[in-house]
């Protein structure tokens, strides 16, 4: 149980705080796990992160394949996972529990039932690994606790003003196609090379803030079940809905279709 419990205690303070700023940023729980595996795995070779798909959701798993059967090895695998859990109730809510857990220890230590109460739990398993319903990949960061809450740790914040202004001022022109950078520079007064500048400051490059707008539009069109996909797709300016689908789900990580099913 010690490394569930320094997770749960730790939370995702755990992790750096340049890596916390970037993955606050995400607009999207499914691209912040995919940027804190990318992290991890290139600042650390010997941890092996990622994903494995499945129809309703994502495993999101954890092992060191160089360092199995060395003391300690199931308690730090066990706190990465409750690491994990703490950045997901950023997005989800504070309450938020996997369905299933699985670890490579070869019982489940006794009172871990009471930690995540409802969860199937499973031993013996090949890798350690948590699941995350796929219909709840889309959601965005919820708003920082107080300062005084004592729920979970608070995220951090950044001054993003920029980089939301820009993407408040596109919205407009997306039914036209993709809104060129320099006329973005055009709206906010400024050189191409200057508004790269300054996005870079906030974090982002012109062509992610493009796909986060289009993906934060096209969310909030298909909550009309009168408009069609396709229709969707035109108004964020693609000709091809084939091509929408393959933007929103490398930010939603789910399809259009499964958006839709998700809020319905």
């Amino acid at each position: 149980m010690l490394g569930w419990h320094v997770g749960r205690y730790v939370g995702d303070h755990g992790l750096n705080r340049h890596l916390l700023r970037k993955l606050e940023t995400a607009p999207t729980l499914y691209l912040a796990l995919k940027w804190l595996i990318e992290f991890a795995t290139s600042e650390a070779s010997h941890v092996d992160l990622g994903f494995i798909e499945r129809d309703r959701d994502i495993l999101f798993y954890t092992q060191y394949p160089v360092m199995k059967g060395e003391p300690g090895y199931t308690s730090s695998q066990t706190y990465q996972l409750g690491l994990i859990v703490d950045l997901i109730r950023h997005f989800l809510g504070h309450e938020w529990v996997p369905e299933e857990i699985g670890i490579e220890y070869p019982e489940v230590p006794r009172g871990l039932d009471a930690l995540y109460p409802g969860v199937r739990i499973m031993s013996q398993q090949r890798l350690g690994f948590l699941s995350v319903p796929r219909s709840s990949l889309h959601m965005a960061v919820r708003s920082a606790p107080t300062e005084t809450s004592t729920e979970y740790s608070p995220v951090l914040t950044r001054d993003f003003d920029f980089a939301e202004t820009l993407g408040t001022l596109l919205r407009p022109y997306l039914p036209a196609g993709y809104p060129s950078a320099r006329l973005a520079a055009s709206l906010v007064d400024t050189s191409v090379t200057t508004l790269a500048r300054r996005l870079s400051g906030c974090g982002t490059s012109y062509r992610f803030l493009v796909d986060r707008v289009r993906f934060e539009v096209a969310k909030e069109l298909m909550a009309d079940t009168d408009l069609r996909i396709t229709d969707v797709a035109i108004a964020v300016g693609f000709d091809d809905s084939s091509n929408f689908a393959r933007m929103f789900r490398r930010i939603g990580g789910l399809s259009p279709k499964q958006y839709r099913r998700a809020i319905h």
